[in-house]
């Protein structure tokens, strides 16, 4: 039979345990230190239904040429699925441009970027903004936003733990690409005035749909001969002496609506030969013949 002082001691010792280990207990519980929360997003009341690289009013970015630089901002749009609003919704992510992290918003706790949103209701809102140069890729890793159900909860008084928010959240799973496609002309840039070049359109990150080429030669719509195998142009019909060779690829979606696009161009210097050669030329073949 035990004694009651050592029942004492094992009660003692059991109770120093419990206190030592039980605020580990429960922050495992509730996931780590906010924002590096073990997430469970399973409600899906609140959810990002487009990301698109944009211009400052949220228009597409305009096609623009390989390596030159524009102003461009990584926009979002949110969905409050639920059949009550939503408050405080809070997006955490890392932002990538060309492999380098340019901007996290687990370093800085998180951008609330809703006071509320109500239900059924659509929010398209610019989340960062930054000087893009063309063919850059962009990505987003890790993104989760997550949003608290209690009325008069807004960004100025949002509770960031992971107690509150780690079920009421929405998760995308791997890595988002945002980057454009981008297009590069592949043909001669000093061709013989006397020959017939051909010029194909090279694209990388080509959406899943049906591509629109508009050629054009110094400004003017140029006869597409050969579509699917690229432009043919007889310089003949241009002159030897310099020419801008351009290419725009659009593609739209079932409604007409355009979702990407990209440009290039390609200076050209046609050269022509003069006569007396073409005549050695012809006369030797003669001779051959």
């Amino acid at each position: 039979m035990k004694s009651i002082l050592s029942n004492s001691k094992e009660t003692i010792c059991l109770s120093a345990i419990l206190c030592l280990f039980f605020p580990f207990i429960l922050s495992s519980a509730a996931g780590s230190d906010w924002p590096d929360c073990n997430f469970h997003c399973r409600a899906k009341d609140v959810t990002i239904t487009d990301l698109w690289l944009g211009d400052a009013q949220g228009n597409l970015l305009s096609a623009c040429a390989q390596n030159s630089s524009v102003d461009a901002y990584i926009w979002a749009r949110f969905k409050n699925n639920a059949n009550s609003p939503r408050y405080a919704v809070i997006l955490l992510c890392d932002i990538y441009v060309d492999g380098a992290l340019q901007e996290s918003h687990y370093d800085d706790g998180g951008l609330c970027v809703l006071d509320t949103i109500p239900a059924g209701s659509e929010n398209s809102l610019s989340l960062y903004g930054f000087s893009f140069s063309c063919g850059q890729e962009v990505r987003i890793e890790n993104l989760v936003i997550n949003w608290e159900t209690a009325n008069g909860i807004d960004c100025s008084n949002a509770n960031r733990r992971c107690s509150n928010r780690n079920t009421k959240c929405y998760r995308e799973t791997g890595s988002i690409d945002l980057t454009p496609p981008s297009c590069q002309i592949e043909g001669p840039s000093i061709p013989c005035e006397s020959i017939i070049a051909t010029y194909l359109p090279q694209i990388t990150r080509a959406p899943e749909l049906k591509p629109q080429l508009v050629w054009r030669i110094d400004g003017m719509d140029a006869e597409d001969e050969s579509a699917e195998e690229g432009l043919q142009v007889d310089w003949r019909d241009y002159g030897s002496g310099y020419h801008i060779l351009q290419l725009s690829i659009d593609w739209n979606d079932d409604h007409g609506r355009l979702v990407q696009s990209c440009t290039d161009s390609l200076r050209i210097l046609v050269v022509e030969v003069p006569s007396n050669v073409i005549e050695l030329t012809s006369g030797t073949e003669t001779l051959n013949d």
